[in-house]
């Protein structure tokens, strides 16, 4: 997991360490105020302390809320990008409900200990000790009292927070499970529609939902026992200085600078019983999220390494070969075919992963950037992304001009479709492409596959007649139909 003490997250938590010691001076200044009004000091001077001191607390509370949230976005930010990173490695076969979950409930989780259960913790302790020492100068006898029941719920905490950690990993497995089942049943919609299994698939997701009520209702048991526990502590502390009180160890002032100081503490103890629920949900969300920041890790570094060891592709980068397989020159059209399409599909999704050599550099040992300028491809079994036409056009070139990604749009026939929609080349195209129909869609990936005319051009589409748009194309195309323009070369999977 990322480091919380890292980068700016450092000057966040030297800030909430910092209130934790303000709201503990102001409680204590407050105490004694109280304690000296009681006991016959009525200065103007003394009421505006007590109300400057009021608001204070009111502020420092303020302040720390929104820190916290700021050290609970970062690294969630963080996490998410090292989430995502994971999620697009090739080698990730984690289903899309179950990366939406790990996407939520998961970095919710993460969140919520570092906003919600470290800041307690951060300014808590401070405020607590701040506490008891302002209790013990008063009377050493009230801070014992009070500090007798903290002490004995910290002691039941431990065994809490273990039985709390089971229970949330038993739920977490059991929501990815039905967001999982939920996530392929939606996809799956035409089948289950046309096989007249729509009741079947309710009843199997009542199922699995009511396994989740269940794991929900049974670490509820253990979470709230725990914040009862918490709170039941703070209010023991109370009874405990009404005793003093009652068997005259207290005089009335010191009793009202007590209760004011028990006022301000009840708030950070009984959050220490949060603090035990957002730290276990923590724990079986990291257990979860630890393997895939590894995974992001490795890949990040491979990246970097072959950016690292990369040498720049020399004169012929238009010379293209598959070992053992083809040879291809600028301008020859290859037709791959099979009577297997698997084969066939296999052989187009090994040159879009750069499993070719182009201008004698192997693909494999470049660096994305290197790759994405080298090769286009254009498959209709991929999913567009969402984002804006322009957007999605450029996507394999960053820094291409308007006038670029206009040419390459009328190059590929959708000047219509754009000169239709209302935003132009600003339309936003979302869950694979709607409103667009799939042929456009195709025209769009072919497009983002022609832009500034890559050595290497991989074509899976049969919707879009290619050989107007591909005529006179200065690179090798692979193409799984047959084009007329340049020399063709048959590669046959099968032989």
């Amino acid at each position: 997991m990322p480091r919380v003490w890292s980068g700016d997250r450092r000057l966040h938590l030297v800030h909430l360490a910092g209130l934790g010691v303000v709201q503990a001076a102001l409680a204590l200044i407050l105490a004694l105020g109280v304690t000296r009004v009681l006991a016959g000091d009525s200065r103007p001077e003394l009421f505006a302390v007590l109300a400057a001191t009021v608001l204070g607390i009111g502020v420092a509370r303020w302040v720390e809320r929104v820190v916290a949230e700021q050290l609970g976005q970062d690294y969630v930010h963080e996490q998410r990008r090292l989430l995502l990173t994971a999620a697009l490695h090739p080698q990730d076969r984690a289903s899309l409900g179950v990366t939406v979950t790990r996407a939520s409930n998961d970095l919710a989780a993460v969140r919520n200990w570092l906003s919600l259960g470290i800041v307690p913790l951060v300014t808590g302790v401070p405020l607590i000790v701040g506490v008891l020492a302002g209790l013990a100068l008063l009377d050493w006898r009230v801070a014992v009292a009070v500090a007798a029941p903290l002490v004995a719920a910290g002691g039941a905490l431990p065994f809490l927070a273990r039985a709390t950690y089971r229970r949330s990993r038993a739920l977490r497995r059991r929501r990815g499970r039905l967001s999982a089942r939920i996530a392929d049943v939606v996809i799956a919609r035409d089948s289950v529609q046309a096989n007249g299994a729509v009741s079947r698939e309710l009843n199997a997701l009542s199922r699995d939902s009511r396994r989740v009520v269940d794991a929900a209702v049974h670490r509820s048991v253990v979470t709230g026992l725990t914040r009862a526990v918490t709170a039941g502590a703070a209010s023991l502390s109370t009874v405990a200085v009404v005793w003093l009180a009652a068997a005259g160890h207290l005089d009335p002032a010191g009793v009202a600078g007590a209760m004011t100081l028990l006022g301000v503490l009840a708030t950070p103890v009984t959050d220490l019983g949060r603090v035990v629920e957002y730290r276990q949900n923590h724990l079986a969300a990291a257990r979860i999220l630890r393997p895939l920041n590894e995974r992001a890790a490795e890949h990040r570094e491979a990246e970097d390494r072959r950016a690292a060891e990369w040498t720049p592709v020399g004169e012929h980068t238009g010379i293209v070969e598959v070992p053992g397989e083809l040879v291809a020159f600028p301008g020859d059209r290859v037709h791959v075919h099979s009577a297997d399409p698997a084969r066939v599909d296999a052989a187009v999704a090994a040159l879009a992963r750069g499993e070719v050599s182009v201008g004698g550099a192997d693909m494999r040992a470049a660096p994305g950037k290197v790759r994405r300028e080298l090769i286009g491809v254009a498959v209709t079994g991929m999913a567009v992304e969402r984002g804006s036409v322009a957007r999605l056009a450029g996507l394999r070139v960053p820094g291409a001009r308007p006038l670029e990604l206009r040419r390459v749009i009328e190059r590929v026939g959708l000047r219509p479709s754009v000169a239709a929609a209302d935003r132009g080349m600003g339309t936003t195209l979302r869950n694979g492409g709607s409103p667009w129909s799939p042929e456009e869609v195709d025209r769009l990936k072919l497009a983002r596959a022609l832009l500034r005319e890559p050595p290497l051009l991989v074509v899976d589409i049969a919707t879009v007649p290619l050989d107007g748009i591909l005529a006179n194309y200065p690179g090798v195309v692979v193409s799984t139909t047959p084009l007329q323009d340049g020399n063709t070369i048959d590669w046959n999977l099968d032989t």
